[in-house]
């Protein structure tokens, strides 16, 4: 029995997003920027898609830039807007994405700014007192935290952040990514400047994702090498690809209350079984509170056991499919910052992660499989 629980990871493309794919696949083979039919056909995909989607964040279709992702999107936002504003201080924390911690990391080696880590606390709870003494000591500043968290499911409270920002006259960026399948936004309500989101979180395919950038705002690019994009991002359009975020996006935003529902659920059944066969199990950040984290996701670490490092492979030995953290640090020496900025040290811990087409039969397999390896 295979069983996928690394949704966090990636996702399974919705049926109905490969079929609205299709036709750019295999029969409209236009170039968006050619002039004749075959071109325009594929340039009124475009953006078509680009107003669907400036429909359903309720902002402006101009300030909505497709990327291949969510790194590229938090590498275009981070870097651009710092040369565009000569942005010198940066407010960020150890729990975020490594696309957004290793450019600023970057840019700091090249003396171009200055970052500042907001410490937390064993949950991973960011202190907003302490945000607000650092804007007050720093202008022309930028600030950058995720909405929710991509290990351990935390969910920011990114308004209240932005309102801060707004107050104090610093600029807002936040990694939307994770939250996109489980939370509906108003961008035109946030007080946010810079957000991105990624397609392969919400059943849509690996290569695609957005970036927002309000309107008051000019970012330098990051690619060149065309006038694509409103002349932000040089490259052909990913026509089919884009085809395919904008109807992903559009069952997300159609199914949440159902989906949301259903992934309540399924995690909640999961902590049931994990608290009720290994009592000692620790669940990493607020992942096991369900009014503080993403229903999608749940982390756990097993203490007091040599061989922690081990299960995620066992697991995969036994076809279950979960991860330590973030699959764009797969492989890497480094331990994972985040379980480490909450442990004060390294521990082994375990993501599984949920999608609309997860079980219940899935997670009780998962945990008594969990339950043997654990013994």
């Amino acid at each position: 029995m295979a069983i996928y629980l690394d949704n966090a990871a990636t996702t399974l493309i919705d049926p109905a997003v490969l079929t609205a794919m299709l036709p750019y696949l295999t029969q409209l083979c236009g170039n968006p920027s050619s002039i004749h039919r075959y071109g325009c056909q594929a340039k009124s995909a475009v953006e078509k898609a680009r107003k669907k989607i400036a429909q359903l964040l309720n902002i402006a279709p101009a300030e909505l830039v497709f990327t291949s992702g969510g790194t590229e999107g938090n590498n275009m936002l981070l870097r651009g807007i710092v040369e565009a504003k000569q942005i010198k201080y940066v407010l960020t924390s150890e729990l975020e994405h490594l696309s957004v911690r290793m450019p600023l990391v970057q840019l700091a080696k090249q003396g171009k700014l200055s970052v500042t880590y907001l410490p937390v606390d064993g949950k991973g709870t960011l202190a907003f007192d302490a945000i607000e003494k650092w804007l007050k000591r720093h202008s022309n500043a930028l600030v950058s935290f995720m909405h929710v968290n991509h290990e351990i499911g935390n969910v920011t409270d990114i308004e209240r952040i932005g309102l801060l920002c707004r107050q104090y006259g610093a600029y807002f960026h936040s990694d939307m990514v994770q939250g996109m399948y489980c939370f509906s936004h108003d961008f035109s309500a946030l007080p946010i400047q810079l957000a991105v989101g990624s397609g392969h979180k919400i059943h849509a395919p690996k290569g695609i994702g957005f970036a927002y950038i309000e309107a008051s705002l000019s970012v330098d690019p990051l690619i060149y090498g065309g006038s694509q994009e409103l002349n932000r991002r040089g490259g052909t359009e990913n026509v089919a690809y884009i085809v395919g975020l904008a109807q992903a996006l559009e069952i997300a935003y159609r199914d949440r209350t159902k989906t949301v529902a259903y992934l309540l659920s399924i995690k909640q059944y999961m902590i049931a079984l994990l608290k009720a066969c290994l009592p000692n199990v620790i669940f990493n950040g607020h992942s096991s509170d369900l009014t503080r984290s993403n229903p999608a996701l749940l982390s756990i670490t097993l203490p007091g056991r040599e061989d922690n490092d081990m299960l995620i492979h066992n697991l995969a030995i036994h076809g279950i499919a979960a991860a330590e953290g973030s699959a764009c640090s797969s492989g890497s020496a480094i331990a994972s910052p985040v379980i480490a900025a909450l442990q004060g040290e390294h521990n082994q811990a375990i993501r599984f992660s949920f999608s609309k087409y997860t079980t219940h039969e899935e997670i009780a397999k998962t945990v008594e499989v969990l339950r043997h390896l654990a013994l």
